[in-house]
């Protein structure tokens, strides 16, 4: 089945719609989508936390990681985390988005655009020639933060 690109499906009460596994849906960049139900947030295995690794000097260390979301932008790309500590993986405990482009070979410049949403305005010393307002509407903020 095929649709013009700009039609509009609308679904009337108790109507669903379901897709081949495998199928890829691409959303409007603008649009929102609402989850109802239980939403999985990917969490790292115990081989990859390691709960009993120490440092070297025996002492256990506090145990925390970051879900990386990244977006080609221009030259560089957009990157946003999510950091997470053991002590609640359903929601972050803090946000930060970048703006990060390769410089040369192992060399890279990182421009914060935000954290925790709120748009922090590049520095006048910042050297690398990007759209701050294009760049941080890439960032994805974890839903309901």
């Amino acid at each position: 089945m095929a649709l013009d690109p700009n039609s509009e499906v609308k679904l009337t009460p108790g109507q669903k719609v379901q897709l081949r596994e495998g199928t890829v849906v691409k959303l409007d960049p603008n649009s929102s989508v609402r989850v109802i139900g239980e939403l999985k947030i990917p969490q790292p295995s115990k081989y990859q936390l390691q709960p009993e690794a120490k440092s070297a000097t025996d002492e256990l260390p506090f145990t925390s990681y970051v879900i990386f979301k990244n977006v080609k932008f221009g030259a560089g790309m957009v990157e946003t985390g999510w950091s997470y500590d053991l002590t609640d993986t359903t929601r972050p405990q803090l946000q930060h988005c970048y703006y990060r482009q390769a410089i040369a070979e192992g060399l890279a410049g990182k421009i914060t655009l935000a954290l925790n949403g709120s748009p922090k305005a590049p520095s006048p010393l910042a050297k690398l020639p990007f759209k701050f307002e294009e760049a941080l509407g890439n960032c994805v903020w974890f839903s309901g933060y």
